[in-house]
């Protein structure tokens, strides 16, 4: 294969890997969620796997994908089983069982489970939910699939990644409501409830026809970036930095009505999550710095960029020079061009016989071609006999002949 084949392929290569890590990154990004230190129960301290720092995989997310994934979730979704999200709240707030904490009664649960024998568990709170959720008696497999040899460490591990990750909920039809009451809102359609003059009274959103406002004041599809860069509260969409950009320090003059002071006209809370969601798809919408993905964008780049550098070829094309001195050495007419000449036989010998080769007529070569035929230009010619002279010399030839 060639070098310049290498090359090509070097640089798809490269492009593969781009393309890669992308799609690990959206892979990662519909994984489940660490919790926040705040809404981890304090079980999970006593149910932590030694050794591990809460970075990487956890200890027992294989087990839990393996055995658990199938009948349960992670949030509040129902599967086959009840969902896990808030399971420690829930069992600490329900019926008390020996005084024993979340995580043992967990683990207690799991060793004891039997479908074919109810009366193992005696877990009030477990009797409660198989005998609501899943009808009487306990519906969960022996040790909920788990092999016998799965020690207790190996189950501990399971329920401490359920005490400390959720599924990533996302409810389309939800947003989509929120979406809508927001922009609602926003254009004046439905008015706020302590009388504050809508957006659209003064500013345009994105590239919405339906909002282009008085246009007394500037675009606001970038709205949200700005609420993220001002918010920290991410658990209810940043609404905090959109209450520093209705009445903070820096808001404009004009804003005075949304001041939650006394004669104010403040937003509610419900009216700033819905207006908040109008403002995160708007972001989407319009297309922002902080919204937007370029990461796809700079791997094609790289990649194109690559070749180019990697595939002389191309760099031969744009920057070739007159005397054809290419980046990957001379360049010889006949390696390009000549078609290869079949080897000949020798008729006395039989052996074969390869082509002669062209000689490669060098700049010296051609500098004393030249000046060999500068030297034959500059060179007399020799005299030619005239009529009248050969005449003479004849006559001169007679006379000797007669003296002799």
């Amino acid at each position: 294969m060639r070098v310049r084949s290498l090359r090509w392929l070097a640089g798809f290569g490269i492009a593969a890997i781009a393309f890669g890590v992308i799609g690990y990154s959206v892979a990662d990004a519909q994984s489940v969620e660490k919790l926040p230190d705040a809404e981890v129960h304090s079980s999970a301290e006593e149910s932590k796997p030694p050794g591990w720092d809460g970075t990487g995989t956890h200890p027992g997310q294989a087990d839990f994908d393996q055995y658990c994934r199938l009948c349960h979730s992670m949030g509040m979704a129902m599967k086959t089983g009840p969902g896990l999200g808030g399971l420690a709240k829930r069992i600490e707030q329900g019926a008390a069982h020996e005084g024993k904490s979340v995580a043992a009664r967990l683990l207690e649960f799991i060793k004891n489970t039997d479908a074919g024998n109810p009366d193992k568990t005696t877990d009030p709170y477990f009797k409660e939910v198989q005998a609501t959720v899943a009808g009487p008696g306990i519906q969960m497999s022996l040790r909920g699939g788990l092999p016998e040899s799965a020690d207790d460490r190996r189950i501990l591990n399971i329920i401490d990644y359920i005490l400390r990750f959720r599924d990533i909920e996302f409810d389309q039809k939800q947003y989509l409501r929120e979406v809508a009451q927001g922009r609602s809102l926003v254009a004046g359609e439905t008015p706020l409830e302590w009388g504050a003059p809508a957006c659209a009274g003064c500013h345009s959103v994105g590239p919405d026809a339906g909002m282009l406002g008085a246009g007394v004041g500037p675009n606001i599809g970038h709205t949200y970036v700005l609420m993220l860069q001002r918010g920290k509260d991410e658990k209810n969409n940043y609404t905090d930095g959109l209450k520093d950009i209705l009445f903070g320090e820096n808001a404009p003059k004009a804003h005075h009505y949304y001041a939650d002071v006394e004669g104010g006209r403040p937003l509610t809370d419900a009216e700033l999550k819905v207006v908040a969601t109008y403002f995160e798809q708007a972001a989407r919408d319009t297309g922002t710095e902080r919204d937007s993905n370029y990461l796809p964008i700079f791997a094609l780049l790289f990649a194109a960029i690559s070749i180019i550098l990697l595939e002389p070829g191309i760099v031969n094309v744009l920057f070739a020079k007159r005397h054809r001195e290419y980046i990957d050495g001379p360049y010889k007419e006949e390696d390009h061009h000549e078609e290869p000449k079949a080897p000949t036989v020798n008729e006395q010998t039989g052996a074969a016989q390869e082509p002669e080769k062209t000689p490669e007529v060098t700049e010296q070569a051609t500098g004393a071609v030249a000046e060999t035929v500068a030297e034959t230009k500059e060179e007399p010619k020799p005299e030619t006999d005239t009529s009248a002279d050969k005449g003479d010399k004849d006559g001169k030839e007679e006379d000797k002949k007669e003296d002799s």
